[in-house]
């Protein structure tokens, strides 16, 4: 990204921002709480709410359905709206005085958008004391995504954990052991590619292979307090031993280079489909939305196990990609009431788990993920195999990734500059280097 370009997008964001702290200065702020929590009897009290993925409309949608069929004082109803970006659409409503929703979805790289200049305050209610004492119940790494100053302002909607996902008949077929290690996985990637097959995917995605494998080995881009410390110390070393992990498995042929919307696109399952690739890391969300309808004819055929871990015994057993948060929004008048159904939906275990029913994702709940429902149940897609353990084992070594303001400027340049590292023009040093100053660089702009 140019310092043009990131000079127009900071220009943008904090012209739109400045103008929601000035309506917040003007209003007083938002006020919350004009509906009693508890509503009049028989009365039907509407949460309107904004996602980008009709699938949690239709989870919350069944919530409240069981919400009316047991409550016998007021029902519920959803006004449910899907669009491409939340966070935006809620800035601009913002400013332009507009209705806006009680319970919004919060993608976690969009996060960083409402810290800038403490807005999220302005923005969203503080949920820290409603989850009180129940905060180690939970994935604790999921926390880190909605969090600003010390304070929770969302609740994550999948564990978005990472596995290795696999053909075990390619393994079989050229004598390969599947890889416990990264070691062992860049030998299996040598092997493999003698027969001209990769082992896995090189993308450059700014949450993709190698941000995985650096929050894995322990990396972190930014401290809890939102500073840059991706180029400081422990840090630093983790990303140079990670880049140097992959430039061997690249200059090896290890990995097939899919760059962009590629990555989205029809390459990966054509080259899963055709023999040419035998796995690729990924999310637990990657195997619903991503690999099952690319490759459906494939049912039977694959299998998962363990992302592999470093040799040395550092890091985190797995690594996270993505995720959805949701959040009630100070405009709300009925806080509480949208409270509940988000208390039920996400941090009761029934709703952790017809999460998980309804929609595919990994509960965050350590008891949810322990439970039968989850461990117990056999998937066609991969053998019958109990795919459900093995999310649940490591589930419990799941890193956090703490946000900043300066993270979009970040992401993007991981976008831009991985491509130059895989190209080779540039070492592993250099790339590190890069991204410090491109982020550094948006900070101070």
């Amino acid at each position: 990204m140019t310092k043009k370009s990131l000079a127009l997008k900071k220009v943008v964001v904090s012209l739109v921002l400045f103008a929601v702290s000035t309506m917040f200065v003007f209003a007083g702020g938002a006020k919350e709480a004009a509906v009693p929590a508890t509503p009049k009897k028989g009365e039907t009290v509407t949460i309107k709410m904004w996602t980008h993925d009709d699938l949690y409309r239709q989870f919350f949608q069944k919530r409240i359905d069981l919400f009316n069929q047991t409550n016998n004082d007021y029902k519920l109803a959803l006004d449910a709206q899907i669009m491409p970006n939340t966070i935006t659409a809620l800035v601009t409503a913002s400013v332009a005085g507009e209705d806006l929703p009680d319970l919004i979805g919060v993608e976690q790289g969009w996060f960083p958008t409402l810290m800038e200049n403490g807005n999220v305050k302005n923005l969203l209610v503080d949920l820290t004391d409603k989850i009180g004492n129940r905060y180690n119940d939970y994935v604790q790494g999921r926390w880190a995504l909605y969090t600003y100053d010390g304070r929770i302002y969302g609740l994550e909607s999948a564990l978005t954990a990472s596995v290795l996902y696999y053909q075990p008949a390619i393994f079989e077929k050229y004598g390969v052991a599947i890889p416990s290690t990264w070691e062992e996985y860049l030998q299996a990637g040598k092997e493999l590619a003698k027969h001209g097959v990769s082992i896995g995917i090189m993308d450059n995605d700014s949450s993709g292979l190698f941000s995985m494998m650096f929050l894995q080995r322990g990396g972190q881009f930014f401290d809890e307090q939102g500073k840059l410390v991706f180029g400081e110390s422990e840090n630093r070393k983790a990303a140079v031993q990670v880049l140097a992990m992959l430039r061997e498995a690249l200059d090896n042929k290890a990995l097939q280079v899919v760059l962009g919307n590629d990555f989205w696109g029809s390459t990966i399952p054509t080259s899963f489909s055709t023999g040419k690739v035998a796995g690729i890391v990924a999310p637990d969300w990657y195997n619903t939305s991503v690999l099952q309808p690319g490759v459906a004819s494939m049912s039977g055929q694959w299998r998962v196990a363990p992302m592999p871990v470093w040799s040395d015994g550092k890091g985190y057993s797995t690594s996270v990609w993505g995720g959805t948060g949701f959040a009630i929004t100070k405009s709300s008048k009925i806080p509480e009431i949208v409270w509940n159904l988000l208390d039920d939906a996400y941090m009761s275990l029934d709703g952790q788990l017809d999460r998980y029913k309804t929609i595919g994702f990994y509960p965050t709940m350590y008891k949810a993920l322990e439970d039968p429902a989850v461990t117990e149940q056999e998937h066609p897609f991969f053998g019958n195999q109990k795919i459900g353990s093995i999310f649940a084992k490591v589930a419990k070594e799941t890193p956090p990734l703490w946000q900043s303001e300066q993270r979009p400027y970040l992401l993007q340049g991981i976008v831009d500059t991985l491509p130059l590292f895989i190209e080779g023009k540039l070492t592993s040093e250099q790339f590190v280097d890069t991204i410090v100053k491109i982020t550094q660089d948006g900070a101070t702009l």
